[in-house]
């Protein structure tokens, strides 16, 4: 009785109308959650791949500067020794998955920034936050209209009870009156 007074419900068709938009607000926020969580999985892709890029781009650079100059062929030396690499092949064993990991993080930024060189990671962070709050707001809306959906459901089988045995009482009172 209270979800039909407070939805000013008077009729069975005002009931129906009610279950489906009940039915199409969970969907609604269903799919506005999934967008959420899909956005909140970028951000913090972008929010991985930043830290990376920042925690190990002085391990990268110091890895590239170990780099040996290539000489150049001349007059005097027309076939250069191969430049010793063995500094540099050392500092890679060294710290191969922190390379790897800014290696990553910047082809993964060559491909998301398209172009752009600042990563806007404060502004990542606040998205993240206010979707965060947003999600929170839709779950909460979610679960409560799943709470009205159980009222609904125990109310129309109530419903369908007690039409059912009005029906069959009339159907009582029908053969009865025909038999006598």
């Amino acid at each position: 009785m209270n979800f039909l007074t407070d939805h000013n419900i008077t009729s069975m068709e005002a009931f129906a109308e009610r279950v489906v938009q009940i039915h199409e607000q969970l969907r609604d926020l269903s799919n506005n959650i999934q967008k959420t969580e899909r956005r909140l999985g970028k951000l913090a892709e972008h929010l991985v791949h930043a830290d990376n890029h920042k925690k190990y781009k002085s391990v990268y650079q110091k890895y590239k500067n170990l780099a040996p100059k290539p000489q150049q062929p001349s007059i005097l030396n027309p076939f250069p020794k191969k430049p010793d690499t063995t500094k540099q092949d050392a500092y890679y064993d060294k710290h191969a998955e922190e390379i790897q990991l800014y290696l990553d993080a910047k082809r993964y930024f060559d491909v998301v920034m398209n172009g752009r060189d600042k990563l806007p990671i404060k502004d990542w962070q606040a998205e993240q936050t206010e979707l965060r709050a947003k999600k929170y707001t839709l779950s909460k809306e979610y679960y409560t209209l799943k709470d009205e959906i159980k009222s609904v459901e125990v109310l129309r089988r109530s419903v369908e009870n007690i039409m059912g045995e009005n029906l069959q009482k009339g159907h009582l009172i029908k053969t009865r009156s025909t038999s006598l």
